[in-house]
């Protein structure tokens, strides 16, 4: 049997059997889960409901039926709790203006059996054994130094940055680059600038830790910051590269996304330049396995030291007759397609996550096939048990991958394949 990447492969294999048991919430008596009453009628001309509905916010109603879109009724009343998603806690405003996230499976507390039912062990099946490729891993360093309170078209260059990696504040269906890319790519955020103290010049930091299905944290975070202090560039690598470098969440290549509309500055005593001192961290960087892709917003950046930043980010000569890609961004359309191209283009990965453990003693057991051709285990061409639960294609097997090559199986055993219980 042959499969296409991702799939499954043959031989043995076993199957996992996942089973998640929900609790209980309490209801408003039509299966939405509780919120607090609205205020009485008339709202206030300034509420969001009446904003967006205006006098059909706080008409009365006997149910959902008798409310216009985007409303429901509570207590009487056309309501809405939220308008979009930034009106919640959770992320989540319902079609219905609810927050929190309606799936329409609601549960009785009363009749609900609370005893879990037993978890059947896993039975090894043949033909199921299942395989994806590891989430790649990206950083994005953002500048939030003063001048990106500085305008990009009719809007502030923090404010455009905002509304390209997360989305327009007032559209809710609008979730931006990172709510487009989070289901396939791992984000990390960190914000940087420069602040004082009585010592001067001080690294200042805001983060969000490396995470799969990160959208709604890092938009969070984003919104309670504002541009302010300087462009401490070199530090901000540096710091950001040695948490990348010391983790690795799933195995995936990593990447560092540097977007800033300045030229860079320090807080750390250096013996060079501060763009010399960029370069040097970014090579850094580099060395650990950690490829650089810079973003210029607007124009005020040192566009030949950035040129030299791209270059050396994915492993070129700083300057040489062949360059890599420099995202420049005039306006807020290209500030997008800057980070759709670099999220789009990113390398594919030779590592592929397992459905289940195999003991690094019987890796030798595994079958690789790859366009039709077996892979032979522990060559410089071949393949290896990169951890218990992943396979990873190295040398000229790796290098078909990324040339875009999707036939490939992997089997193991049943007698050496633990299946993963979720």
């Amino acid at each position: 049997m042959t499969s296409r990447l991702g799939s499954r492969a043959v031989w043995c294999c076993c199957f996992v059997a996942s089973l998640s048991v929900g609790g209980c919430r309490a209801t408003n008596g039509e299966g939405a889960p509780s919120e607090p009453p609205p205020p009485e009628v008339p709202v206030t001309e300034t509420d969001p409901c009446r904003l967006a509905y205006g006098e059909a916010c706080g008409s009365p109603c006997a149910e959902d039926a008798a409310c216009g879109a985007g409303l429901h009724c509570q207590d009487g009343a056309c309501w809405a709790a939220c308008v979009d998603s930034s009106h919640c806690e959770t992320g989540k405003c319902s079609p219905q203006g609810r927050c929190g996230e309606e799936d329409k499976i609601h549960l009785d507390p009363q009749a609900t059996d609370s005893t879990p039912p037993e978890r059947n062990a896993p039975v090894c099946i043949e033909g199921q054994v299942e395989f994806a490729p590891v989430m790649p891993q990206v950083w994005l360093l953002l500048d939030r130094s003063g001048s990106m309170s500085d305008y990009l078209g009719s809007t502030s260059r923090w404010d455009a940055l905002g509304a390209v990696l997360l989305g327009e504040p007032m559209n809710a269906a609008d979730r931006g680059v990172v709510g487009s890319f989070e289901d396939r790519v791992a984000f990390g955020a960190v914000f940087y600038t420069s602040g004082t103290a009585s010592t001067g010049c001080v690294l200042d930091l805001e983060s969000v830790a490396l995470a799969a299905n990160n959208y709604v944290d890092i938009r969070q975070r984003y919104r309670k910051l504002s541009p302010t202090g300087g462009t401490p560039t070199a530090d901000s690598v540096a710091a950001t590269v040695a948490v990348a470098a010391s983790h690795d969440l799933t195995g995936g290549p990593k990447l560092l996304v540097l977007a800033t509309d300045g030229a860079p500055g320090s807080c750390a005593a250096r013996s060079g330049a501060a763009t010399t001192e960029v370069e040097k961290e970014v090579a850094l960087a580099f060395s650990k396995g950690i490829r650089t892709f810079a973003i210029s917003i607007a124009t005020a950046t040192d566009i030949l030291h950035m040129q030299r930043v791209a270059n050396i980010g994915v492993g070129l000569p700083a300057t040489g007759t062949t360059a890599a890609p420099l995202y420049t961004a005039a306006s807020q359309t290209e500030l997008g397609d800057a980070f759709t191209t670099i999220l789009s283009e990113v390398p594919r990965t030779c590592v592929f996550s397992l459905n289940g453990r195999v003991k690094s003693e019987n890796a030798d057991q595994g079958r690789v096939v790859l366009a039709g051709q077996p892979v032979l285990y522990a060559d410089p061409n071949g393949w290896v048990l990169r951890r218990a639960d992943q396979v990873e294609l190295v040398g000229t097997a790796c290098d078909q991958i990324q040339a875009g090559e999707e036939n490939l199986d992997i089997s193991f055993p049943c007698a050496v394949f633990t299946p993963i219980v979720e």
